[in-house]
């Protein structure tokens, strides 16, 4: 999630500091401070309320499986919760469900990946290529630096290396690996580098998949959380 330090809010939340509140029989009970990962959430949710007036417009019903999810008006709206859990854990069981309607549901979409930009801590956006056929093998930014190589003894195998810079390194909210959300136009894909060690990564894709074509096209953006 973004190490950006959340600032308190008019309601008094703030990443900081431990509160107390007086309940029955004027009892005092501590309340533990909001972690960052919290607070980034708190502070995106309000945010998300300002701009689209707290209702997602997209819906999903209940029974929506696989693939071909069925969308229907007599059912439940997408909440600003469940965009979230999308975005923190993208291969829970719901959130596999609500995957295929984001992707076709542009408004929903645009939510999500507004949501993506505001709760990751790093982030690509287009490249600049050289022409419209180009692949991208390596991006680096200020937070991580992102390679795609051969794999010298399979030639239809890459492996896709991702490296957190010492700022991002050394943090506790790696011990459940770092999800990079692949983005270009309607089409999404997220990849689980499930074991970081000392700020590195890596996985191995087949060159000729779906994945291959989306992470090495200049149009695509990443976000990682």
């Amino acid at each position: 999630m973004s190490k950006k330090q959340s600032k308190s809010n008019t309601n008094g939340a703030a990443t900081g500091g431990t509160k107390s509140a007086r309940g029955k029989n004027n009892e005092v009970t501590t309340i533990p401070p909001l972690d960052s990962k919290q607070a980034a959430i708190f502070k995106v949710k309000q945010q998300y309320k300002c701009l689209t007036g707290g209702a997602p417009v997209a819906q999903v019903s209940e029974d929506g499986e696989g693939d071909k999810p069925i969308i229907s008006l007599a059912t439940r709206r997408i909440s600003f919760a469940e965009l979230v859990r999308c975005a923190c854990f993208p291969f829970a069981t719901k959130s596999q469900k609500l995957m295929p309607v984001i992707k076709s549901n542009v408004s929903l979409y645009t939510q999500y990946e507004w949501v993506l930009g505001k709760l990751s801590f790093a982030s690509s956006g287009e490249q600049v290529a050289a022409s419209s056929d180009s692949r991208i093998m390596s991006r680096t930014t200020e937070y991580f630096d992102f390679q795609i190589r051969p794999d010298k003894s399979n030639s239809k195998q890459v492996h896709l290396l991702l490296s957190l810079k010492q700022t991002q390194a050394n943090t506790s909210l790696y011990v459940k690996g770092v999800f990079l959300h692949c983005m270009l136009k309607n089409q999404f894909k997220v990849l689980h580098f499930e074991n970081v060690l000392d700020g590195r990564a890596q996985i191995i894709i087949e060159k000729d998949s779906a994945t291959y074509h989306l992470i090495t096209s200049p149009n695509t953006k990443l976000y990682l959380c």
